[in-house]
């Protein structure tokens, strides 16, 4: 009787653990029972006892020890805003979806896909994925983190999270603002290597969308390209995805705060050309505000740009565009320097012709006297180079006109002159008489060296302009003419080139 009852007692235990055995991998679907009741417990614990029964390790990539892993992704472009020039980056805000297969995940019972709470992805192996070029980065987590899990029966799983990133994009500003720039988005494993896992889009250039529904304030976004490839580092290749577009700058913006205000300031300069020069405080006071207004707007500029060591186009305009103020400042002190030299020009022409007349009145005895004189000391001078000068001497010692003075003799230039009892007094011309007429003094050395310089000396003659006014009327010409070809120069030049 004992032996009868352990025998009964073994089998109706090995029939309860057959008819309660189940197949390891098989989930109810829509968290029903097979007989429609509810089920003692949710999806979320019956998956996580499905793991625990399999010996899930999510720290074992799939085909662990085997071929790699094969993850291609796709993205929808959110927004992409906050293009700094300052910073060279932007941010980009994108919807990631990762696509891999995983066999242990395979399941039957379910002829449909399984979409998971977010939190399953603890229990998971997800791929390393990480951006390359970003400085910061962060996951969206309101109301709960934005990320989902789904599996399908053949053990594909989908892995989809939400990402705002602050990418860093290099820029070449030679020619802002009619500039266009190229700025990627680099996904990579930041473990596995070519061995153990492999990288792709899942559609090429379709794999991204979102960005034809794109607003951006100052760009207008391009062409794209997705590009897949092996990078090299010291612990060996891992698979790169590249996502590059391009940014093409809109000039409207810049026209209207910078180039527009410029080019008025730079007509407001010309003003002055209509002003009558000796208006001195308008001109003047119109020259320096301009200056003064073209300094403003540059630092104005020039504070919302990196400060790198290359010119670029912004720059140039800046430059030429206070030159053309400058310059139309130094127009006008080039005006006023050249009424002031006529001016003092027209006064000592005025005390010449007043002093010549002065002479022409007095002229009479003196003027004679003195023009006799200076023909005699002309003619001793001839004799006396002609071997004669003892002869000379006499007739010049002897002559009334000398025996007034035997030390000096001066001629007299003015009508108001008087004899005193050994000269006449007065202004003398520099022709003096002394004893001994006619012997020739050698010239220095000093003498000779500054004649010779005189002669090897080149003379510019600076032409003299007879009107100030000609200036401000060619001003007004030739500065209109050369900002226009500058303007066509340079929009030439950056907007095509």
């Amino acid at each position: 009787m004992p032996l009868l009852s352990v025998g009964l007692t073994a089998l109706l235990l090995t029939w309860c653990l057959a008819s309660g055995q189940q197949a390891p991998q098989t989930i109810q679907p829509s968290g029903q029972s097979q007989n429609g009741q509810d089920p003692p417990m949710s999806t979320l614990q019956r998956i996580e006892g499905l793991l625990e029964q399999i010996n899930y390790d999510r720290n074992l990539r799939p085909y662990f020890g085997g071929q790699p892993v094969r993850v291609e992704m796709s993205m929808t472009i959110a927004s992409i805003d906050q293009i700094s020039e300052v910073d060279l980056d932007y941010t980009i805000t994108l919807f990631l979806r990762q696509y891999w297969n995983d066999d242990r995940l395979i399941f039957r019972g379910v002829n449909r896909t399984l979409s998971l709470d977010g939190r399953l992805v603890e229990k998971l192996w997800v791929p390393d994925i990480f951006l390359v070029n970003a400085k910061q980065s962060f996951l969206h987590t309101v109301t709960v983190d934005n990320r989902l899990i789904r599996i399908f029966p053949n053990g594909d799983v989908l892995y989809g999270l939400r990402v705002t990133a602050k990418a860093a994009c290099p820029m070449d500003l030679r020619k802002y603002p009619l500039d266009e720039q190229n700025c990627t988005l680099e996904l990579e494993s930041y473990g596995y290597t070519d061995e153990e896992l492999e990288l792709g889009w899942k559609a090429g250039n379709a794999s991204v969308t979102g960005l034809g529904r794109l607003d951006l304030s100052q760009f207008t976004v391009g062409d794209y390209n997705t590009v897949a490839k092996l990078v090299k580092y010291e612990t060996g290749n891992y698979w790169r995805l590249v996502f590059s577009f391009q940014l093409y700058r809109q000039i409207f913006y810049f026209i209207l705060q910078t180039y527009l205000p410029m080019i008025l300031l730079v007509i407001l300069s010309w003003v002055s050309f209509w002003v009558n020069h000796e208006s001195v405080p308008a001109r003047v006071t119109l020259g320096i505000t301009t200056v003064l207004t073209m300094t403003t707007l540059t630092s104005a500029a020039r504070s919302s740009l990196p400060k790198i060591s290359y010119i670029k186009a912004i720059d140039v305009y800046m430059v030429m565009c206070f030159l053309f103020v400058f310059a139309a400042l130094l127009e006008y002190a080039a005006v006023n320097f050249q009424s002031n030299q006529r001016a003092r020009r027209e006064r000592k022409k005025l005390r010449k012709q007043a002093k010549e007349d002065k002479d022409k009145e007095g002229g009479g005895k003196g003027g004679s006297a003195a023009a006799i004189l200076l023909s005699r000391l002309r003619a001793a001078n001839a004799v006396s180079r002609d071997g004669n000068a003892g002869t000379a001497n006499d007739s010049v010692r002897n002559s009334p006109s000398t025996n007034a003075c035997t030390k000096r003799v001066s001629i007299a230039t003015t009508s108001s002159s008087q004899n005193d009892e050994n000269c006449k007094e007065g202004p003398s011309v520099g022709i003096e008489l002394r004893a001994g007429v006619g012997e020739r003094r050698r010239p220095t050395f000093a003498e000779v060296a500054q004649k010779v310089a005189r002669r090897r000396t080149l003379h510019f003659k600076v032409p003299e302009i007879t009107d100030v006014n000609d200036i401000d009327r060619w001003s007004r010409f030739m500065f209109p003419l050369a900002f226009v070809i500058f303007n066509i120069i340079y929009w030439i030049g950056y907007g095509i080139g």
